[in-house]
């Protein structure tokens, strides 16, 4: 004959706490952390992100579209021409939203005069304009190439101070 298996159920009757330790550790929703999705954001973050990743974890903020530093994109111009990525008309690169880039960064020197119309750094569009280019992007407080007023591009005036002697 076989041997029949307790089931785990029956072996624990008699006992006050039927294998649940301390009395109080089964009351109500808190020894469970609450009840359905409570504390997806604090306690079940872990498992709530892994389930509905989009939902729970935190959103980072991204820029559309790629960055590039200013001597990299220089020395790859003639290359984006032949792949259709960039114009050229007459000596100038036109660098719009096609190219794959939403910014320019400072980083690195311009050899060629460029017409930039995507965003960029002020530094950027500085080193541009000093080449012989253009900056054609309506970024927040610069309209157009002309109102484009950098710290610094003018020289200084000397200030002549009276001393306490002439007094």
């Amino acid at each position: 004959m076989t041997d029949r298996k307790r089931r785990k159920k029956n072996k624990l009757r008699g006992q006050r706490t039927m294998g649940a330790g301390n009395t109080k550790n089964r009351r109500g929703a808190g020894g469970r952390g609450g009840r359905g999705k409570a504390g997806t954001n604090k306690h079940r973050f872990h498992s709530a992100g892994r389930l509905k990743p989009a939902l729970y974890r935190q959103k980072t903020m991204s820029i559309k579209g790629k960055t590039v530093k200013l001597g990299y994109l220089d020395s790859k111009l003639d290359e984006l021409v032949e792949r259709g990525k960039i114009t050229k008309q007459e000596g100038k690169y036109i660098i719009d939203k096609k190219c794959g880039y939403s910014k320019v960064l400072t980083s690195g020197e311009v050899t060629h005069k460029i017409i930039l119309k995507i965003n960029a750094t002020s530094g950027a569009i500085k080193k541009i304009i000093a080449a012989g280019g253009k900056f054609e992007f309506a970024k927040k407080g610069l309209k157009v190439e002309e109102e484009i007023k950098f710290s610094g591009d003018e020289e200084d005036e000397e200030l002549e101070f009276d001393s306490e002697e002439d007094k």
